[in-house]
């Protein structure tokens, strides 16, 4: 039986057994008896109010600020462990997280828009350098499907939230220090002030960050895989009188590491792009030697480096204009500045032996990268929110806004086989200024009426989405030119091309929720879907010409879902299941290899054949950047179940597990005749996505005497099935955390805690870089060793 249709008999067996086992419950909340381990719940606000997360109608793993640390989650790629159904991958850094959730991500080439966004105080982040430094949260929650009516952009995969911890007029905070292996130095602390009594509030947290690579360097450059971090964030809270709150974040990141350490996997034999360069014997020799020194110990020909300053202002005013009525009000900005270079190939420089296109004795450096992006963001969302029919109603309306604009050199610089010293390749640029306006509206009418715990909600939102492209060329391998430089046409930069496109589409959801006993919840829904369309570059020609653009992706999804708490006996158990069937269609499509081989000639017998020039005009010069165009070309399908549970035999001990299975069809590719001597495959691809991923973790208070302190010791356990990426596969993989903590260490307010991370040293690729077999190379980013150290925590104030 297929994974979908088991999804959906097991599905409708447990919602009958468990409405079945509702009816012959009480609601009073004295009917059954909770130990803690088995109700801790945090609030989330996945529906952008706050609810506990047991009566919530979406598919979302929250944690609160005790779950991110006592996880040692530090940064966005640690969630990986704790959060199944999820991928995330450094796109050629790590500081550049594309996030995958429910098979849905960012392309890996093209200019497309993100499945998945991350938002920092509900304003979403941009697409590139979204990574979020966890320090001094209140809580990260991430949300599986479609969102598409109540965050700021439209998404087909999910959302993250990260909500840092808001400002209290209590006089309070904590400073915490980590060391561990590899030299790890971690700082960070917070203070939290009232400045005037129930008035006005201030707290000001930080972080930094410092480690030496685990990934040695025996080539040009630094050692990889570091960590060289800081952090700076002030939130203040306003309250001149009842009914107004108004909070101010001013955010500030800087990271100057050397970045990722990229491992060369694999060389084909071909042919390929290392037999046409006679390149082939020099890169297996390489791939030798790397096998022989281990994962850890790379040979690169780039003094590699990963920059990225990130500065943030958000701005949050809530205004109660009557008993039931309230103005919110989220102003966001962002200046996001990434610049990062490696040698992505896992490759020295190599020798040619002269049986390729390339004479023998030379010197080639097969593929390098660099991306920079100098982007200012800024985003407007007003809502009126407010209740009718003696509370039965809650309704929201609402308009959001957002400009998005290069304001420095924006692009990347791929040399691609060139002599280093005799030929180079120039900087390519691309900015892009994107404008999003929606308007959106939400209810939720009580039907308790007619059936106890019944409610109904519904979602409608229509958003336009604008986007202007300049590309060109450079003349010099070094980022320079400006935007205005590509709209003026500027000697700097050759062949600038302005293009423009637009999108448009409606987005809904409907859906019913039942609260049938204080443990027990049930919900369907089914929600429509968008990610916006864009365009191709730069100004194409001849039969690539009607692929300047492509237009939006979209899905329809059906969600079921469980929440459920109850007892066997003396043993506490929570279950919940999220099953759930999404429907894609006009999915962008990653076509490649669409550039003009050398050749090529208009004169040659039987003129210019699509392989040998994709647009028929012989012309590199106005070829698809990186050889890649993206088309609406397929539909797919998206079944699925998310599942969490935890077990408490006592009030001491519990057990958690979570699971996600996925089944992925392709259900029909089209793509157009002159494009089809570029298709590898007859079906679209699933990149980034992991079938079947696993957590489970243990959690054990020790019976400790209450004046030495509380001891807890958890286990964390991590499973994710192989991942595909382009032509590179990653294998699955498990992995094993511990953490012991000590916390009010003899009854102050220190707290201290061991931890392992890996424990089994696993070695596993975390994420692809180059995955070619038309270039004959695969290689990737390997996760982290075995990392340990003590963490020291001291909480003070009220």
């Amino acid at each position: 039986m297929k994974i979908s249709r088991l999804v959906a008999v097991s599905s409708i067996g447990m919602i009958a057994a468990l409405s079945s086992a509702a009816m012959s419950q009480t609601s009073s909340a004295n009917d059954v008896s909770h130990s803690a381990g088995a109700t801790d719940d945090i609030v989330v606000t996945a529906r952008r109010v706050s609810e506990s997360l047991q009566s919530t109608p979406v598919s979302v793993t929250a944690f609160s600020a005790d779950t991110l640390r006592q996880a040692s989650i530090r940064d966005t790629q640690d969630l990986l462990v704790k959060t199944p159904g999820v991928f995330l991958a450094g796109s050629g850094g790590r500081e550049n997280t594309n996030f995958s959730i429910r098979g849905q991500s960012k392309a890996l080439a093209g200019n497309s828009a993100a499945a998945v966004i991350s938002y920092f105080a509900e304003v979403p982040s941009p697409t590139v350098g979204s990574s979020i430094p966890t320090y001094d949260l209140g809580s990260v929650q991430v949300l599986k499907g479609p969102q598409g009516t109540l965050f700021g952009r439209n998404t087909t995969g999910g959302a993250i939230l990260y909500y840092p911890t808001a400002p209290s007029y209590d006089w309070e905070g904590y400073i915490q220090g980590t060391y561990g292996n590899y030299d790890t130095r971690l700082l960070e602390g917070a203070l939290n002030l009232p400045i005037i009594a129930d008035k006005l509030a201030l707290r000001v947290a930080g972080q930094y960050q410092k480690r030496d690579g685990w990934t040695k360097n025996i080539g040009v450059g630094g050692d990889a895989d570091d960590l060289n971090s800081r952090a700076l964030r002030g939130s203040l809270l306003f309250e001149p009188f009842d009914g107004l709150t108004n909070t101010t974040i001013v955010d500030y990141y800087r990271n100057r590491a050397v970045g990722g350490g990229s491992v060369l996997i694999d060389v084909l034999p071909g042919p390929n792009a290392l037999t046409a360069t006679g390149t082939l014997a020099a890169a297996q020799a390489q791939l030798a030697l790397q096998r022989a020194r281990g994962i850890r110990v790379i040979d690169s020909d780039v003094d590699a480096f990963e920059r990225v300053k990130r500065f943030g202002v958000t701005n949050r005013t809530e205004i109660e204009l009557g008993p039931n009525v309230e103005v919110v009000n989220i102003f966001g900005f962002r200046h996001t500045d990434v610049d990062y270079f490696s040698s992505v190939d896992g490759l020295p420089t190599l020798i040619s032996d002269g049986t390729g296109a390339i004479p023998g004795g030379l010197p080639v450096t097969v593929v390098g990268g660099r991306q920079k992006s100098d982007v200012k963001q800024y985003t407007e969302e007003l809502q009126l929110r407010g209740k009718l029919f003696d509370d039965k109603l809650d309704w929201l309306i609402g308009g959001f806004y957002l400009a998005s604009n290069p304001v420095g050199p924006s692009g990347t610089y791929i040399p691609t086989f060139i002599l280093p010293g005799i030929t180079n390749a120039p900087f390519n640029y691309s900015f892009y200024a994107e404008r999003s306006k929606a308007v959106f509206a939400n209810i939720g009418y009580d039907l308790s009426a007619l059936v106890e715990g019944l409610k109904f909600s519904a979602g409608f939102r229509y958003t336009w989405d604008n986007i202007t492209a300049c590309v060109g060329g450079g003349t010099t391998p070094d980022p320079t030119v400006t935007p205005r430089d590509c709209r003026t046409s500027t000697p700097a930069i050759r062949n600038a091309s302005v293009n423009k496109t637009s999108s448009k589409a409606p987005t809904w959801t409907v859906g019913f929720d039942w609260q049938a006993t204080d443990d027990l919840f049930l919900y369907a829904v089914t929600r429509r879907g968008y990610r916006s369309g864009g365009i191709n570059g730069p100004t194409l020609a001849g039969r690539l010409a009607p692929f300047q653009s492509f237009a939006p992706e979209k899905v329809t999804d059906v969600e079921i879902g469980i929440r459920s708490d109850f007892r066997a006996g003396d043993v506490d158990i929570r279950l919940n299941a999220s099953p759930f069937v999404g429907w894609y269609s006009g999915v962008q499509v990653p076509i490649s290899g669409l550039n003009t081989q050398a050749t090529c000639s208009l004169t040659a017998p039987g003129g210019t054949d699509a392989p040998r020039s994709p647009d028929g005009d012989c012309d590199a010069a106005n070829d698809p950047a990186g050889g890649t165009l993206l088309v609406n070309a397929g539909k797919t399908r998206v079944a699925g179940i998310d599942l969490t549970g935890r077990i408490a035999p006592t009030r001491t001990l519990s057990f958690d597990a979570g699971a996600t299975f996925l089944d992925l069809k392709s259900r029909s590719l089209t793509v157009p005749t002159q494009l089809l001597p570029y298709l590898q495959i007859a079906e679209v691809p699933f990149n980034l996505v992991a079938k079947t991923t696993l957590t489970a973790g243990a959690r054990w208070t020790l019976p400790l005497p209450e004046s030495f302190g509380e001891g807890t010791l958890a286990v964390d356990y991590y499973h994710s099935s192989k991942v595909r990426s382009s032509d590179n596969v990653l294998p699955a993989y498990d992995l094993v955390n511990a953490r012991f903590d000590l916390r009010r260490v003899g009854g102050s307010g220190f707290d201290a805690a061991l931890f392992m991370r890996n424990v089994f040293d696993t070695k596993y690729l975390a994420s692809s870089n180059v995955g070619s077999a038309q270039l004959g190379i695969l290689s990737g980013f390997y996760g982290a060793p075995r990392t340990y150290g003590i963490e020291l925590r001291y909480h003070f104030g009220d």
